[in-house]
């Protein structure tokens, strides 16, 4: 499972080196710069945030601190906005 997964009414398209998030409930848009977008790329990919973090340093010229910061402001971004699916229920049984 990637470490990120957008809601069902969120909707990412990412063209020219940036991207933006529809939420197809409220009809509004999030706008990404290019660093943005490869961050949300890369975290609907990756299953653990080091794996995210590996890719990133291949493409963006910055510290692991650096990415990594970056990468929890954007999971605020989209918290705030409710763009992010919900965690799955954890099996409670065990």
């Amino acid at each position: 499972m990637p470490l990120l997964r957008l809601a069902e009414y969120a909707v990412f398209d990412d063209t020219d080196d940036s991207g933006i998030i529809l939420d197809t409930r409220k009809g509004v848009y999030l706008s990404l710069n290019g660093v943005a977008t490869a961050m949300l790329k890369a975290a609907l990919r990756f299953d653990t945030a080091d794996k995210v973090i590996d890719s990133l340093r291949e493409r963006i010229d910055a510290s692991d601190d650096t990415l990594e910061s970056g990468l929890d402001a954007l999971v605020v971004q989209l918290e705030e906005n409710a763009l992010l699916a919900p965690e799955p229920e954890q099996d409670r049984t065990r």
